[in-house]
């Protein structure tokens, strides 16, 4: 597993890691579903299992289960002024129905 991700994305993961010492101090990689843009990763503070690989950056220990490494690939961490950070993979997985994307807008989205 890799994890790429700039400086600015590794300082707020630090700050956060700081801010919950009473949490498990890996960040969980994961697959959280699909909205209007397409296929969502999501990133969480979690204990590492036997099931997962890992990937240390700069001091942050990155964590994915197994089987979803092996199905999307290695991690890349993107900033996007002014909105924040997007959490993307090699191989985005497709929704069942063929769609990358639910309808032409995200206002009327429902059931993404």
């Amino acid at each position: 597993m890799k994890v790429q991700a700039p400086e600015s994305a590794l300082n707020v993961l630090r700050d956060i890691l700081a801010n919950n010492q009473d949490k498990p101090q890996n960040v969980r990689v994961y697959f959280a579903g699909f909205a209007c843009s397409g296929s969502v990763f999501s990133l969480a503070l979690d204990e590492e299992l036997m099931s997962d690989t890992s990937y240390d950056l700069d001091g942050i220990h990155f964590i994915m289960d197994d089987n979803e490494y092996l199905t999307y690939g290695n991690v890349t961490i993107s900033e996007i002024p002014p909105q924040g950070f997007v959490v993307s993979v090699d191989n985005p997985p497709q929704r069942d129905d063929g769609y990358s994307e639910c309808g032409s807008g995200c206002s009327g989205c429902s059931g993404c």
